[in-house]
């Protein structure tokens, strides 16, 4: 239909790229909706938001990296203003409260003038799929260190 957007991707390149991350302005914005639509209040810890939020927002999107139901949370969201490659990359612990997360990257574009639409963070728990993340537990497979290593030097 007239105006109805394209599917998520389909005029955008950097769809499925390993060093795809989510603007600071979706996490302050669309995330935090999400987070609210889901019952979760903002403090939520990452961990918490991870079925509702997280793999909820991506269950019914086909990744772009292995073509089966369900992706990465970074590739269930389009257009620049949301998702691009990372210009930075985010150490936390999933046990941090998102609000505190995404607090801290909205002030870190504000002291350095920086655009939050244009600013994209790799974070793992957004970037990395955890539909097989959780497939991958179930089946009692575990990711050795050095695979883990692999992936994050090459973000790195």
């Amino acid at each position: 239909a007239p105006g109805t957007p394209p599917p998520c991707g389909a005029m955008d390149p950097t769809l499925g790229h390993p060093l795809r991350g989510v603007s600071v302005h979706h996490l302050s914005t669309t995330l935090l909706g999400h987070m609210k639509a889901a019952g979760l209040p903002r403090t939520a810890l990452v961990y918490e938001i991870e079925e509702k939020v997280i793999r909820g927002v991506s269950a019914s999107v086909v990744c772009p990296r292995d073509e089966r139901l369900g992706s990465a949370y970074v590739d269930a969201i389009a257009w620049e203003d949301n998702a691009g490659i990372a210009n930075f990359m985010l150490s936390y612990t999933w046990g941090y409260a998102v609000q505190d997360i995404v607090d801290a990257l909205v002030y870190h574009c504000k002291a350095n003038n920086l655009d939050p639409k244009r600013t994209y963070v790799w974070i793992c728990c957004l970037c990395i799929n955890q539909h097989r993340v959780q497939e991958a537990r179930a089946n009692k497979v575990d990711v050795p260190f050095e695979e883990f290593a692999r992936h994050f030097g090459e973000r790195v």
